[in-house]
């Protein structure tokens, strides 16, 4: 359906106020330069993540707001808006276990779909980051901003989509169910 060539967008819920993320390579990178990366957040179960990892999360998802672009182009995730103090005093300990939940929801819905289980050789899934960039950039021909503005959830399915139209990968078979007439 068309729908699903849209970006998917999660809400997340800060002091009232109501942000519109997305965890794009861009929040992936500041989330990795300031912090650590994705991968060993995600060791800890997300209803496990401290306060400290909640606050350095919600700071690289901010990265994908409008404001925010001058300071992501140039690299400079420590001038992004709300900065870690500000979401810091803008958090209760009470907020932590919605907040969690919002998050893992939203790193979800950037990650992604697994539910195929394709192993093949073909398969993005198997792909390294400099892959994925040398085939989104270098093959396809998708700039370094789309590139970096994507999830990885977006760069999987249009690389997938481009291995299915050159014939390099199988089409997905389409299942129909019918009702038997007696």
């Amino acid at each position: 359906m068309l729908k699903d060539l849209l970006p998917g967008e999660s809400v997340i819920h800060i002091a009232g106020r109501e942000y519109r993320v997305r965890y794009s390579l861009n929040a992936l990178l500041c989330l990795e330069m300031e912090f650590k990366p994705l991968e060993e957040i995600l060791k800890t179960d997300w209803y496990e993540w401290d306060h400290d990892t909640v606050i350095h999360l919600l700071h690289s998802a901010m990265c994908d707001m409008p404001w925010n672009r001058k300071a992501v182009i140039h690299r400079s995730f420590s001038r992004v808006k709300p900065d870690i103090f500000e979401l810091g005093g803008m958090i209760k300990a009470a907020d932590l276990p919605a907040l969690r939940l919002e998050i893992a929801d939203a790193l979800l819905l950037s990650l992604p779909d697994n539910t195929e289980g394709d192993n093949s050789e073909n398969s993005s899934q198997s792909a390294d980051e400099g892959h994925l960039r040398a085939i989104a950039v270098d093959i396809m021909g998708m700039s370094e901003k789309e590139f970096w503005s994507s999830t990885h959830r977006q760069l999987h399915d249009r690389i997938d989509k481009y291995f299915e139209s050159k014939g390099l990968k199988d089409m997905p078979v389409a299942v129909q169910q019918f009702d038997k007439e007696d």
